[in-house]
């Protein structure tokens, strides 16, 4: 279904509508590494 897209697809995650839920900036840069459970903003999103 994703073959061939230029973005990464996270699935299983406490994100949107969950309890509970992580709140992620919209417009924030973020880095995944895939294979493990490593995600991270790497500058602040907010002042």
């Amino acid at each position: 279904m994703t073959s061939g897209c230029e973005f990464s697809v996270v699935h299983n995650a406490d994100l949107g509508h969950t309890d509970p839920m992580a709140v992620l900036p919209k417009g924030a840069q973020a880095e995944m590494k895939s294979g493990s459970v490593a995600f991270r903003l790497p500058e602040r999103a907010v002042e």
